[in-house]
């Protein structure tokens, strides 16, 4: 690798990084972090590459709410994890979130009654499974649907879609 004055290096063999400040023939010389010059053989240093990752998403960061697809139009979505839920889960007991969250599933099938959505995907998540054997639960004694794990690409174990049985009455 050829260097010139002013790129900067990691050293092969040790921590930290450097910026060339001459090259006299062989040798590479560089300044440390700490204002040091040394000379290196230039197979002792790689070159410092950064690479761009563009926006890397946060946890908790909220998420424009956007149009659904086409497709998904006649499916309501709901996702249950409590940082979607509950802006800031201090002071609740696990509980109590527990219960906000099955009211939440509730809501979102019962919404789905009343507007005609055939279709409801609650996102639990995998976790230890708690959440999701309360939704299967609350579910099985709701009556008047069909519920399963969704599809793989929607959420597989994580999720649950219920499908609501029209009624011919």
């Amino acid at each position: 690798m050829k260097y010139s004055k002013g790129d900067r290096v990691r050293f092969k063999d040790a921590v930290g990084s450097a910026v060339v400040t001459r090259v006299e023939g062989a040798i590479v010389y560089v300044e440390d972090s700490f204002g040091f010059e040394n000379g290196y053989e230039a197979h002792e240093l790689l070159p410092h590459r950064t690479m761009d990752v563009g926006h890397i998403s946060v946890k908790d960061e909220k998420r424009l709410m956007v149009k659904p697809a086409a497709q998904q139009v006649d499916r309501l979505i709901i996702d249950l994890h409590s940082h979607e839920l509950i802006e800031n889960t201090s002071g609740w007991t696990k509980r109590e979130i527990l219960d906000h969250q099955l009211d939440k599933a509730r809501e979102a099938v019962n919404e789905s009654k009343r507007r005609k959505v055939p279709k409801v995907l609650i996102i639990h998540g995998k976790g230890s499974g708690r959440l999701k054997d309360e939704i299967h639960h609350m579910l099985s004694r709701m009556g008047g649907l069909n519920y399963y794990f969704a599809d793989f690409a929607d959420g597989g174990y994580g999720a649950t879609e219920v499908q609501i049985l029209v009624s011919k009455h």
